[in-house]
Parts: structure tokens; sequence; C-alpha cells
């Protein structure tokens, strides 16, 4: 009895070192900015190659509707919506370089740690359901380290699939053909001979119009990639994230119609009970 309690005693002070060590120096390790510096790097060229896609959207926009007449302004307007698509991707990014260290943080700080606690009482009191939680709290906290390194690498193999950076390449060089068209046409408007300004005027606008519905298709199709690397494939990694904190905790959630209704029924029947109740009661 004695030997037992002793093996007890030192599992318990095991599992206490090993919570303290995760809280104290694991947390700060896997977190450090120094260990994930390859991912945090790559966030760092998608975010600059999204601004130097704003920047190429804002200056074609305004190229477009220097052109000389209304024919092109509704095709400014588009191509200047599109900049909040990208500060979409912009806001995306950054959440996912915040997510990478304060995800192992709180694995390391709160749920490990956690676990340890629950193991070691588990020892002294036995009993399964403590056990199965410690259990699951450690597999919680390890899923959800894994979740923004699991993103980056599958939108790497959707990036390499969907050629991203040429893409990208192509919208920029549009962008340049469409300044170069505008000044084009600008130029007709300013110079040439007195009988032949009127084809050059039509000639150079008819030129950057073209340019400009290439530049917006291809700006379109850039943008069209950048939301499915960095936004529709973060959050399917997520779902299946969820699917399976869901397979851990065992957690079934019924967000059905009828199910809503039923608890706002129920919930409406208790408040008009109370109140009949109060009606019923004496006053004093």
């Amino acid at each position: 009895m004695k030997t037992e309690t002793l093996q007890k005693l030192g599992a318990s002070a095991l599992l206490l070192v090993v919570a303290l060590l995760s809280a104290l120096w694991l947390a700060g390790t896997v977190s450090s900015p120094e260990l994930h510096a390859k991912a945090l790097a790559e966030l760092d060229e998608k975010k600059i190659t999204v601004m130097e896609l704003t920047a190429a959207t804002a200056v074609t926009s305004v190229a477009v509707s220097a052109v000389p007449g209304d024919a092109t302004t509704p095709l400014a307007s588009k191509i200047a919506d599109l900049s909040s698509y990208l500060l979409l991707v912009v806001g995306a990014i950054m959440l996912e370089k915040l997510l990478l260290t304060m995800l192992p943080y709180a694995a390391f700080t709160i749920l490990i740690p956690a676990a340890c606690v629950f193991f070691a009482l588990s020892l002294w009191r036995p009993a399964g359901g403590l056990r199965r939680f410690a259990a699951k709290l450690v597999l919680f906290g390890l899923a959800i380290c894994l979740v923004v390194p699991a993103s980056l690498r599958v939108s790497r193999l959707v990036e390499n699939t969907l050629d991203v950076q040429q893409t990208i390449d192509s919208a920029a060089q549009s962008a340049d053909d469409v300044e170069k068209e505008a000044g084009e046409a600008d130029d007709a408007v300013s110079g040439g001979w007195l009988s032949q300004i009127g084809e050059q005027i039509t000639s150079g606008v008819t030129g950057a119009i073209d340019a400009a519905e290439q530049a917006l298709s291809r700006f379109i199709d850039a943008i069209a990639v950048l939301l499915i690397v960095n936004c529709v494939v973060p959050i399917l990694v997520l779902w299946f994230f969820l699917w399976l904190a869901k397979a851990i905790w065992g957690i079934q959630i019924d967000a059905s119609p009828k199910k809503i209704q039923g608890l706002l029924l129920s919930r409406r029947g208790r408040k008009r009970s109370e109140a009949d109740d109060k009606e019923l009661t004496p006053q004093p």
C-alpha cells in the first residue's frame, strides 16, 4: 500500500513538472517567431504580393479614368472596387500570422498543463472520465497547433496547381499596358495634325478601352486565385479542424430550424408559466 502511494506521488510530481515545463518553457518555444520563421516569411511574401497588386489596381484605375471621354469611367470604377477584395486577402494573411504563434501558445499554456493535472487527479481517483478528458485535451491541443501549418501546406499545393504567380504577373503586365494606352490616348488629344486628330483620338481611346477590359479580366483572375489560396483553403482546413474537434469531444450540434424553433417555443412557454405563477401568487 505504501509502495503504491509512493508511486502515485512520483507520477503526480512528474506530471506537475511536465505541466510547469509546458507552461513556462515549451509554450514560449513553440510560439517563438524563430521556430516559425519560414512560415512567417512565406506569409510576408504573400502580403507583399497582394499589396503590389492593390497598388496596381489603384494605378490602373487612375490611368483608365484619365482617358478622354466617359467611355472608360465604368471600367475605372470596377477596377477600383477590386481593391476591397484584396484588403480581405490581406486581413486573412494577417490573421494566419497571428494564429500561427497564438494557437501553439494557448495549447501549451492552458490545454497541455490542464491535461497533466487531470491525469494526476485520475491517479488518486481512478475514473475513466478524467483520463479520457485529459487525453482529449492533449489531442485537442496538438490539433490546434497544426491548423495553420496544415493550411499553409495545402495553400502551397494549390498555388502550384493554379500557377498563382504567373496569373499575378499577367495582371501586373496588363496594368503597364493600360498606362501605355492611356498615355497614347492623351497624346492623341493634345497633339497631331488637325486633319488626323479625330482619327487619332478614336484609335487611342479604343486601344485604352481594350487594354482596360483586358486588365479588368486579368485582375479578376488574380484576385480569384488569391481568394482561393488565402481565404477558401484556410476555411476548408478550419472546417476539417472543427470536424476533428467534434470527433475528439463527441460534440453533437443540432442547428436545424425545427430544433431552434422548439427551443424558442419552450423558452416562451417557461416565461408564460412564470408570469402566470406570479399572477396567482397572493400579494401580502
